[in-house]
């Protein structure tokens, strides 16, 4: 079967270029150096979330070190409550403060865990 070609309602505006730059690609060790200079102490940890979720009312956020266990209801009303988002930084230190004492982390993380109690 024979189609003709598709015609537009609307032809096309004729437009300068866009003047593009290429992006400046770092390395990975480049990227952990600079949140190293700056101070940035978050980590990953499949065990320290596997705890997390084994805690009463568990749930997750991203990165791992600030995970603090909230079910989906909890979750939802810290997003509907101001006074319960600025409790979130005191939920953080008390989780993280358990964790500590569990056998769950290991001596890098607990390092960092530590670090982030002295900022909050």
């Amino acid at each position: 079967m024979k189609r003709s070609p598709l015609k537009r309602k609307t032809p096309l505006k004729a437009k300068a270029g866009i003047q593009r730059q290429p992006m400046k690609r770092t390395s990975r060790r480049q990227t952990e150096a600079r949140k190293a200079r700056q101070g940035d102490v978050r980590w990953r940890s499949a065990e320290y979330l596997d705890w997390i979720r084994s805690l009463p009312c568990a749930g997750l956020t991203a990165p791992d070190s600030y995970a603090i266990p909230l079910c989906r209801a909890c979750h939802n009303a810290v997003h509907r409550s101001p006074e319960l988002q600025q409790a979130q930084s005191e939920w953080l230190r008390l989780t993280l403060e358990r964790a500590v004492v569990s056998p769950v982390l290991n001596e890098k993380m607990l390092a960092l865990c530590r670090v982030i109690l002295q900022r909050i």
